[in-house]
């Protein structure tokens, strides 16, 4: 018994003697204790895949006189489209902005433009939570001239107009575009009806690249 409460005398101050010391040092900034190591987590990559537009089929009728009168009267007109898809409803949407502006090249120059935005492509609940965060298509513009008119030509005439073609080359995000210019008679509409007026037919798209997201808004 002796033995062992000499054992303790001894072993207890040693102790007390070492703890007394580490609690100095770390006062003293000597002692630091190692912080638990995190590993980093890898960021998962975004989804990235080729997406195909709805073409836009609807008419786009100017009416709007920016100068001039409503008759172009052979002279071209020049015809200039330019298209701007962008994301929206929280990535459930992509629209197009289409501006269509057909300006006379001789005469009183008249000129006529619309801007127009359609929906082109609009997300499905079968998708599930996959979301438009951002898309690879440039801003298309472009101009032609007119086809000139044809009273007497047979196939694709509409009052006399031929349709004039437009495409986006091998890298945009336009396919074709078919526009009518010059007609027979008065050029420009006073109302929505494309017939005998200038105008664009369609508009069709090429796949582009889009960057998905699990969450609205991108």
């Amino acid at each position: 018994m002796r033995e062992k409460y000499s054992m303790f005398r001894t072993i207890l101050p040693a102790a007390l003697l070492a703890l007394g010391t580490a609690a100095a040092e770390a006062q003293q900034g000597l002692i630091f204790l190692d912080a638990p190591v995190l590993t980093p987590l890898t960021p998962v990559e975004p989804e990235v895949t080729y997406l195909t537009l709805d073409p836009i089929t609807t008419p786009i009728v100017p009416q709007a006189m920016l100068r001039g009168d409503r008759e172009f009267g052979g002279n071209g007109p020049d015809l200039t489209v330019r298209v701007r898809l962008f994301p929206g409803r929280g990535g459930r949407a992509i629209f197009a902005e289409v501006t269509f502006r057909a300006a006379e090249t001789g005469g009183d120059f008249s000129t006529t433009e619309i801007t127009e935005t359609h929906l082109v492509w609009q997300w499905d609940p079968s998708m599930g939570a996959r979301f438009v965060q951002s898309i690879d298509a440039p801003v298309f513009e472009h101009t032609v001239r007119s086809e000139p008119t044809c009273g007497t030509c047979a196939g694709h005439v509409f009052d006399g107009a031929v349709p004039t073609s437009m495409t986006g080359g091998p890298y945009g995000v336009i396919n074709h575009i078919s526009m009518i210019g010059d007609t027979m008679g008065s050029d420009v509409s006073t109302d929505r009806d494309p017939r005998g007026d200038t105008h664009v037919r369609s508009i069709a798209f090429r796949p582009f690249l889009v960057t998905w997201s699990d969450h609205l808004g991108g």
